[in-house]
């Protein structure tokens, strides 16, 4: 670092220099007026281990989901459940996943939003559709730590498809 310093200053110090560095600085500013317009859309977007457990702080509430994948070692793809457990309350979910040496697609993923309008973001559990789109049936609010059925169902692609 100590040897970089006289290099910036001594370009600095001639107009070409001077101009390089004009350049470097509009770039930096437009990088950050990039990334503060466009949050990336896969933030807090993640996809949950074959058979596992995962447990998730949703406002003031533990939620906890569990995937199984029936075939998983029979098979490359097949069936699979997710149990949701929040509130006091277990809920089982249909899924499916895809591992074969092209494709990894999950039993479930997860990823962050605010649907119930607290300042609080809910989570929502997405789980493989047709197509190679996910889709969203339901979220855990932060309101109560209840699973909840969506109305208007979002779908996303699968990443990399």
């Amino acid at each position: 670092m100590v040897g970089v310093v006289p290099i910036i200053s001594a370009m600095a110090s001639s107009a070409q220099g001077f101009q390089f560095m004009r350049i470097m600085c509009l770039a930096v500013v437009a990088l950050v007026i990039v990334i503060a317009v466009f949050p990336n859309d896969s933030e807090g977007f993640q996809a949950l281990e074959y058979d596992d457990s995962h447990v998730f702080q949703v406002g003031e509430h533990d939620v906890r989901i569990q995937t199984r994948s029936f075939s998983i070692g029979s098979g490359d793809n097949g069936k699979a459940e997710l149990i949701v457990d929040c509130s006091d309350r277990r809920t089982r979910l249909e899924s499916e996943f895809d591992n074969d040496l092209y494709s990894d697609i999950r039993p479930a993923y997860v990823s962050w939003a605010n649907l119930d309008h607290d300042h609080q973001k809910d989570l929502l559990i997405w789980k493989p559709a047709s197509s190679h789109q996910l889709e969203a049936t339901g979220f855990v609010s932060s309101v109560d730590g209840k699973l909840r059925l969506m109305v208007k169902h979002r779908s996303r692609p699968i990443s990399g498809w």
